[in-house]
């Protein structure tokens, strides 16, 4: 956990939640130490992969260890945490937004409360080389093949930048993808009422525009996008306007209640 640089009116503490095949290093490239320099609060977490009964992890366990990280931030300073995350990490956000631990969400790149299944079905059909590639991210850390993955991650970086990151990801649950196939349940604006920032990445060819509007409209908002980002935003030649951009967004909010 970092602390709010001094001099910046009191922020919101951010929870960071990473992506599929992902893990907290993705927010330590830079981005989680930009929202600190920018006054807030930051602590993230690698999901586990192993559930709590001793198989693969589910969606539940994500769940699960996502309330233990706000208890312990709440524990800490008081505050509900606004959630800032990512692909299957923005589904985990979405699903805990009623809950009064949560002040609010950004959300990156998010998995839509239908579920990934149109958007993998769509990249089976018009991208088969980028779809088996991001299939076979399931498979051990460090293996992520290197073919399409470079293109269909990142928006403004080289496959040669881009490799080290790829180096690291890999070991998702197979389990939780699955679950994330079909719809979740997931609370309208009507009924969390807790606002909501809905970003894309421009050239992000995973979760396709269409989707994130849905999404932004199940919360009650539209989606912005950046430019020239893929759908490894926070890791992209961007990130920096992507952090900005949640500063912004989050320092109009309303201050929550202790």
């Amino acid at each position: 956990m970092a602390g709010a640089a001094p001099g910046y009116a009191p922020a919101p503490p951010m929870l960071l939640l990473h992506g599929a095949a992902a893990g907290a290093w993705v927010w330590e490239q830079g981005f989680s130490d930009r929202l600190n320099e920018l006054g807030f609060t930051t602590a993230s977490f690698t999901f586990r992969r192993i559930g709590r009964g001793g198989g693969p992890a589910g969606l539940e366990d994500f769940l699960a260890e996502t309330r233990a990280a706000l208890a312990a931030l709440r524990a800490a300073l008081g505050q509900p945490a606004l959630l800032v995350a990512h692909s299957l990490g923005g589904l985990v956000a979405q699903r805990l937004l009623g809950e009064p631990s949560v002040t609010g969400a950004a959300l990156l790149a998010p998995v839509p409360p239908g579920g990934l299944w149109w958007s993998n079905m769509r990249l089976a059909f018009t991208d088969p080389y980028l779809w088996g590639d991001v299939a076979r991210m399931s498979g051990p850390i460090g293996k992520a093949p290197m073919g399409e993955l470079a293109a269909g991650l990142f928006g403004g970086l080289t496959p040669e930048q881009a490799a080290p990151f790829l180096l690291h990801l890999g070991g998702e649950s197979r389990t939780a993808l699955l679950e994330a196939q079909g719809p979740q349940p997931v609370s309208p604006h009507v009924l969390h009422r807790k606002p909501v920032l809905v970003l894309g990445g421009e050239r992000d060819r995973l979760i396709a525009a269409d989707a994130l509007a849905r999404c932004a409209a199940w919360h009650g908002t539209v989606p912005q996008f950046m430019p020239g980002t893929g759908h490894l935003m926070m890791l992209d030649a961007s990130w920096p306007e992507v952090a900005d951009r949640i500063a912004t967004w989050a320092r109009g909010l309303p201050e929550p209640a202790p």
